[in-house]
């Protein structure tokens, strides 16, 4: 299902979320900054641009939602109305495409990635975060999916890491690297928390660098 009309239709409230919960989306930003993006780089679902504004460098953001794009764009990312599954650009032109809490939105991820990999230029790394199905931070969103009592997350469907390393394989990508973090549950204090590399089981979120083959 097509959730675009969601973000934006409520893309404020879920701006809002990021500036109320300000340290875990600091969490998760230094979580995608540790693998280190570089070069020119595509977010691909980037929203409002809450996680990727402090990267640094030129980012390009495409999403199909398009009133989050009016946020991303003042936060001085390049945006780009556009779905994943049909990216308008041609092909090896970026080193670095960012996904970060997308999957988990898309009706079949295999397309976005397969145009991820189109996109990318030879040797160049796709960064996937995501929250894990299994994790306390999956089962409390899992809550809320189930129980409605949130607008975003009943139409979420959420991964643990053995799922995504076959999304990553069977489109053509090679895990090179992981970073974990969130390690405090969903009801205790919410400090920024530093990453830490390499798989941390229980961890609240993922982001894996993968090469493209």
């Amino acid at each position: 299902m097509d959730t675009s009309w969601l973000f934006d239709e409520y893309y404020i409230d879920y701006d809002e979320w990021y500036m109320r919960n300000r340290n875990i989306g600091m969490t998760e930003s230094l979580c995608i900054r540790r693998l280190c993006p570089y070069g020119r780089i595509l977010d691909i679902g980037v929203g409002t641009g809450a996680l990727t504004k402090d990267i640094g460098g030129l980012i390009i953001g495409v999403d199909p939602a398009e009133k989050p794009l009016l946020i991303a764009s003042k936060r001085g990312i390049l945006t780009i109305n556009a779905y994943g599954e049909n990216l308008p650009f041609i092909d090896e032109v970026f080193d670095t495409v960012i996904m970060s809490v997308t999957i988990c939105f898309l009706p079949d991820p295999y397309p976005v990635l397969r145009e991820a990999y189109r996109v990318l230029k030879r040797d160049g790394f796709l960064i996937i975060c995501f929250v894990p199905r299994s994790s306390t931070w999956g089962k409390y969103y899992l809550f809320l999916k189930y129980s409605l009592k949130s607008r975003f997350y009943r139409y979420a469907r959420f991964y643990d890491m053995d799922e995504v390393y076959e999304l990553l394989s069977s489109t053509g990508f090679r895990v090179r690297d992981i970073c974990s973090t969130l390690f405090k549950g969903p009801v205790e204090p919410g400090a920024i928390e530093e990453p830490v590399m390499g798989f941390i089981e229980g961890a609240g979120f993922y982001c894996v660098r993968a090469e493209k083959k």
